[in-house]
């Protein structure tokens, strides 16, 4: 009869795994409090941990501090941490306009950066060769050995699949080919995925608050509209491929129209292209005197710096418009902190200084209630520095998923 069950190694990695994981999620903790969080002996956890210490993987720290409420008798609690330093990860994104590699610890502490600007000239091989050199500078720059570093973690932006020659395949993204032309220049593991998901785990906040994990909903702005989940400190199924179905919600009933998608949806809109037209549209000498002055009556220039400074000179029609839109991203926003319990709202690559900023969630309050505009926030991630969401994913799947082995 065939034997199942789980092996010796499988037992080991899925505890340091747990180990890790609570370790993650409450900062310094003793073996005490990681014995009572997942109900394993004391002894057990003893073991486990010596062990990941030997190897690096985790630090003690000193003693905890003393709670004059309740004073301890004997010795006291030896907190321990994941040793930030033990792993290092590479990451690079790919948008349509740049892209970003880096090189970080497990931390995301950046100790290495670089990028390249691309447009519609730039081929799929010059992005591939950019990639490949960038790394192999970094790993000689650094002089980690390879045992050191975790790997190449690659996030794409949905508009750039078709360049590079990404397609679905059995319902999932086949990156397969990509990553082959990867290793023929790259002598370390590679993965990809969905760099909107990608950019969202990079930008959550993993530890529990209240006893609770905080679900984040991640808002991408490029060619397309893409959102993410991160639900209970994993990325949401639903939203791993898929995060461009965003630009179907409905947030102006009977709205604009566009092909295949519904009347009043994000695509017809709230997209770039979509709140562009609709500055053109009403771009004129006449009707917006303010915005045509400042950017000298050519259109091409109308950019949100422009915008918000012809909207606080006061340009009516300039008001108008920008308050339309910043009432649909309340109706988007306001849907999905419901539907998908998001205590935060992360905008990501929307460009707003601080000042424009506040304005639109003063401007927000007017329509739902503080409560839910304290939850958005702008992305930690600029442009420079989206390789964190690859970094996200090879610190994810090579260090936490497998125990720190």
């Amino acid at each position: 009869m065939e034997k199942r069950g789980i092996s010796k190694l499988d037992l080991k990695r899925r505890n340091r795994m747990q180990i890790l994981r609570i370790i993650r999620e409450n900062g310094p903790i003793s073996r005490v409090d990681v014995a009572s969080a997942l109900e394993i002996t004391r002894a057990a956890v003893t073991i486990i941990t010596n062990e990941m210490i030997e190897e690096g993987v985790l630090v003690e720290i000193g003693e905890a501090p003393v709670n004059t409420e309740k004073l301890q008798k004997g010795r006291r609690k030896i907190l321990i941490d994941i040793n930030v330093n033990s792993r290092f990860a590479l990451g690079a994104t790919i948008d349509e306009k740049e892209v970003s590699i880096g090189l970080t610890n497990l931390n995301s502490e950046i100790l290495d950066k670089s990028s390249m600007v691309i447009d519609e000239r730039t081929t799929s091989k010059d992005i591939i060769n950019y990639i490949i050199k960038a790394s192999n500078t970094m790993i000689e720059n650094s002089a980690l050995t390879k045992d050191k570093i975790l790997g190449l973690g690659v996030g794409i932006v949905p508009s750039m699949w078709g360049k590079l020659k990404i397609f679905y395949k059995d319902g999932v993204l086949d990156f397969t080919s990509f990553i082959e032309k990867l290793s023929g220049g790259l002598d370390i593991e590679i993965s990809c995925g969905n760099a909107v998901g990608l950019m969202a785990l990079a930008c959550n906040d993993f530890k529990v608050q209240n006893g609770y994990q905080t679900n984040t909903a991640f808002f991408h702005n490029g060619n397309q509209v893409n959102l993410a989940i991160v639900n209970k400190n994993e990325l949401s199924s639903d939203y791993i491929s898929y995060t461009s179905m965003i630009e179907k919600y409905i947030v102006n009933p009977n709205g604009k129209s566009i092909e295949g998608y519904p009347d009043g949806s994000v695509k017809a809109e709230l997209s770039r292209g979509a709140v562009l037209s609709a500055f053109h549209d009403i771009y004129s000498k006449e009707k917006t005197p303010v915005l045509y002055d400042i950017t000298e009556g050519d259109k091409s220039k109308i950019n949100i710096d422009n915008v918000f400074m012809a909207l606080m000179r006061g340009d009516d029609s300039v008001k108008k418009l920008v308050d339309d839109i910043i009432s649909k991203y309340t109706v988007l926003i306001n849907n999905i902190a419901i539907s998908h319990f998001a205590k935060k709202i992360v905008l990501h690559n929307y460009k707003l200084s601080d000042k424009q900023f506040e304005y639109i969630k003063r401007e927000m309050v007017r329509y739902v209630s503080e409560e839910i505009i304290d939850r958005v926030t702008l992305s930690k991630l600029d442009g420079k520095n989206n390789f964190l969401g690859g970094c996200a994913l090879m610190i994810q799947e090579n260090f936490y998923s497998r125990g720190g082995m």
